[in-house]
């Protein structure tokens, strides 16, 4: 069995109806065993101008080998051309916390 790498996935949304619909479809499949919003401003280059939206940032705590199925839910439910799904693997952290949420995911 492989180790259990835990991971930070970052995801956005350009609002919070549509990051509730992809943080409960991460939890309800057990990809993400928590799922954290906030509202955050972003400024990038989009077709070569400068843009401005203020979006919601997911961060759903998973595991590294949960990251192909949790980039398909996302691209299956985001109306982005090209959403924002960033996988960070967790380098440590609180064993309790690793445990708990090792045992959340569908592994």
């Amino acid at each position: 069995m492989p180790r259990f790498q835990a991971a930070v996935i970052l995801i956005t949304a350009p609002n919070r109806a549509e990051a509730e619909t992809i943080g409960r479809a991460l939890l309800e499949q057990r990809l993400a065993a928590c799922v954290q919003y906030e509202s955050i401003d972003s400024d990038y280059i989009w077709n070569g101008g400068l843009c401005r939206d203020t979006e919601i940032r997911l961060t759903a705590k998973s595991a590294a080998s949960l990251f192909k199925k949790t980039a398909k839910t996302v691209r299956a439910l985001s109306s982005y051309d090209c959403p924002q799904i960033l996988m960070l693997p967790v380098c440590g952290g609180s064993k309790d916390y690793l445990r708990w949420l090792q045992k959340q995911l569908a592994l």
